[in-house]
C-alpha cells in the first residue's frame, strides 16, 4: 500500500502522548479510523539483509517519552531508500500489527504511514525503551511474593573448576580427542644412520640399539600425542577454531566413528600445539618467542583462529631484526610462509656484512644461495669471498660445484681477498675434483681470481712459508709464523702456475725497485753537483 503524504504545515506536528503504548496495547492487526493512529518520530533506521534480493529495515519509533523498535514492511522499503523515511522523520502510523512469539519476542510491524514534511533535526524528548520499562515494573511488582535467600544455595557448586583440555586421561565432559603426530625432517634419519655405522666398528651391541632407534625415526612413525578436548569449547566463542567448527557439523566423516582427529605437524608446530589449546580454552595470552611465533601463526591459519593469527603477526613484526631473521627464514621455509621468507632474505642480503658469521654458516645451502643471489645483496667483493670460504669450511660436502659457481660468479665477486685466496683455491680444486671437471683453461672463474690474488700477495702466501720451514733458525721460523706450506697441497699444475706467476710478479717488483734505486742515485748525484756549484767564493774575488 502506498503511503499518503500530508501537506506541509508551518509548525512541527505534536507527537501523540502514549502513542508507543497504543502500538502494543493488544495483539493483532490494527488499521482504520476505529483504532488510534499515533503520530511518532523515527529515532533511527537500520538495514538488515534478509537474503540476496531483499533488505529489511528496522526503525526505533518514539512518542517523546517511550520508544520501541519496529519492522517496516518491505513494500515501504522504497520510502527508506528514497530518503523519505530517515532519522528524525515524523510519521503517523495508520496500519500496524503487534505480536509476541513463543520465545517472548515482541514484534511490531508498520505497514502504512503518513509522512509529515516538517521534521526536526534532532530527537524530541529523551525516550526510553517501553519494553525495558514494562520488564522493570514486572520485576518490582513480583518482589512481594518471596525474597531470595542466598543461604539456600550450596556454595560448593560455585567452586567448580572450568573445563580444561588434558593430555593424559580425559578430564570432565571431554568428548573429542586430537592425535598429533610429529613429522621429523628426513635429514635427522640420515644423520642417525651415519652415526650408527661409525659406531658399528667399535661396538656391535650399541650399533644394534642405534639401528633400532633409527628405524623408528626413518619409518616416520613417531609416538603420537593425544589431547582430550571439548567440541563445544573448540567450535564456539570468540576464540573458536573455524576448522573444528566446520568439522563437527559433518557427522558423516570417519572421524566420528572414534571421535578422534589425527593431525601430522612439524616438530616446532607440534611443540606449540598446547599453546593453541590454552588460547582457545582461556583468556590467557600466548607466550611468543622467535622460535615458536611462525609455527603458532601457521597453526592459527590452519585451524582458522583469526585473532591468534593477528597476535602472532604483530609479534613477528615487532621481533623481526637482523639477529632473528635467520630463524624466521628457516621457519618460513618450513611452513611455506612466502611473505616472511622474502622479508628474511632481503634483510640478510642487505646487511650480510653485519651478520654474525657463525649464524650465517648454520643456514642450509639453499638459503645461503638465495641470500647471495638476492638483488638486494650489499657486500664488498673481498668481504664476500671471506664469507663464502667460511661457509664452505663449515658446511663441507654440502656445498657442491654448482652452488660454489653461482655464489662466486664475477658479477657478485669480481675480486678475492688476498688472505683467503689460497684456502679458497683449495676449496675450488676440491669441488672440481668432486664434480669431475677441470676449469683451469677457462677465464673469469673463481680459480683464476684466486690465483691472481695469491700472486699479488706472493710474499705472504708463498715465499714466507717457504723461508720459515727451510730456515735452520727456529727463532726465524717462529717470527715468520708459518707451520705448513699450503700451496704444496694443491695439484702440481696449479703449484707450477702459482710459482711461475709469482716469479714474474717478483721480477716486475724487482725491476721497479731497481728503477727506483737508479732514480734516487741520479737525484743524489745532481744534489752533489749543485752543492759544488754553490760553494762560497774567496774574498779576493769579491
Amino acid at each position: 500500500m502506498e503511503s499518503n503524504l500530508t501537506e506541509s504545515s508551518v509548525n512541527l506536528p505534536a507527537l501523540t502522548e502514549g502513542g508507543v503504548l497504543s502500538l502494543i496495547s493488544s495483539e493483532g492487526h490494527f488499521s482504520g479510523r476505529h483504532v488510534q493512529q499515533p503520530t511518532l518520530q523515527i529515532v533511527n533506521i537500520r538495514r538488515v539483509p534478509a537474503n540476496a534480493l531483499t533488505d529489511v529495515y528496522w526503525a526505533v519509533l518514539s512518542d517523546g517519552k517511550n520508544s520501541i523498535e519496529v519492522v517496516i514492511s518491505t513494500h515501504l522499503s522504497h520510502l527508506v531508500q528514497s530518503g523519505q523515511l530517515e532519522d528524525h522523520t515524523i510519521i503517523k502510523a495508520n496500519t500496524y500489527q503487534y505480536n509476541i512469539t513463543d520465545d517472548n519476542i515482541h514484534i511490531v510491524s508498520i505497514s502504512e504511514v503518513d509522512i509529515y514534511e516538517e521534521n526536526p533535526q534532532e530527537v524530541i524528548g529523551n525516550p526510553v525503551s517501553i519494553l525495558d520499562s514494562i520488564h522493570k515494573k514486572d520485576v518490582k511488582d513480583g518482589g512481594h511474593y518471596f525474597d531470595l535467600d542466598d543461604d539456600d544455595w550450596d556454595d560448593d557448586s560455585e567452586k567448580e573448576e572450568p573445563l580444561t583440555w588434558s593430555s593424559d586421561e580425559p578430564s570432565n565432559f571431554c568428548d573429542w580427542t586430537i592425535e598429533v603426530a610429529r613429522i621429523y625432517p628426513p635429514t635427522a634419519a640420515v644423520v642417525s644412520k651415519c652415526t650408527g655405522r661409525e659406531k658399528q666398528s667399535h661396538n656391535k651391541h650399541s650399533s644394534r640399539e642405534q639401528k633400532g632407534k633409527e628405524l623408528n625415526r626413518a619409518d616416520s612413525r613417531p609416538l603420537a600425542q593425544h589431547y582430550h578436548v571439548h567440541k563445544a569449547i573448540l567450535s564456539v566463542g570468540p576464540r573458536r577454531s573455524e576448522y573444528f567448527a566446520t568439522l563437527f557439523k559433518q557427522s558423516h566423516l570417519s572421524e566420528f566413528a572414534t571421535n578422534t582427529s589425527s593431525i601430522n605437524l612439524e616438530v616446532s608446530a607440534a611443540d606449540a600445539f598446547p599453546a593453541i589449546l590454552d588460547y582457545i580454552y582461556s583468556d590467557k595470552k600466548v607466550k611468543f618467542t622467535t622460535k615458536n611465533a611462525t609455527a603458532i601463526r601457521h597453526l592459527a591459519h590452519y585451524f582458522g583462529i583469526r585473532s591468534l593469527w593477528k597476535c602472532a603477526s604483530l609479534y613477528i613484526r615487532g621481533d623481526f631484526t637482523l639477529e632473528t631473521a635467520p630463524i624466521y627464514l628457516t621457519e618460513s621455509i618450513l611452513y611455506h610462509d612466502e611473505k616472511l621468507e622474502h622479508a628474511s632474505i632481503d634483510i640478510l642480503a642487505e646487511r650480510i656484512e653485519e651478520l654474525n658469521r657463525r649464524t650465517l654458516t648454520k643456514l642450509p645451502p639453499s638459503s645461503f644461495e638465495r641470500i647471495i643471489l638476492s638483488p638486494k645483496l650489499k657486500c664488498r667483493s673481498k668481504k664476500l669471498s671471506e664469507l663464502v670460504l667460511k661457509y664452505c669450511q663449515t658446511q663441507g660436502g654440502a656445498v657442491d660445484m654448482t652452488l660454489l659457481m653461482k655464489c662466486t660468479r664475477c658479477e657478485v665477486m669480481p675480486s678475492v681477498s688476498r688472505k683467503v685466496a689460497l684456502p679458497l683455491l683449495k676449496v675450488v680444486v676440491a669441488a672440481e675434483e668432486k664434480a669431475g671437471v677441470n676449469l683451469s683453461g677457462t677465464n673469469n672463474v673463481l680459480r683464476a681470481r684466486c690465483v691472481e690474488a695469491c700472486v699479488e700477495e706472493w710474499k705472504e702466501t708463498l715465499a714466507k712459508p717457504l723461508l720459515a720451514l727451510e730456515s735452520c733458525d727456529m727463532n726465524i721460523s717462529r717470527i715468520l709464523g708459518a707451520n705448513s706450506i699450503e700451496h704444496r697441497e694443491l695439484p702440481l699444475d696449479i703449484q707450477v702456475e702459482l710459482l711461475e706467476k709469482s716469479l714474474c710478479a717478483a721480477k716486475v717488483e724487482l725491476d721497479d725497485v731497481k728503477a727506483e734505486l737508479l732514480y734516487r742515485e741520479e737525484q743524489v748525484e745532481n744534489l752533489l753537483k749543485n752543492c759544488k756549484t754553490n760553494t762560497i767564493l774567496p774574498l779576493s774575488s769579491v
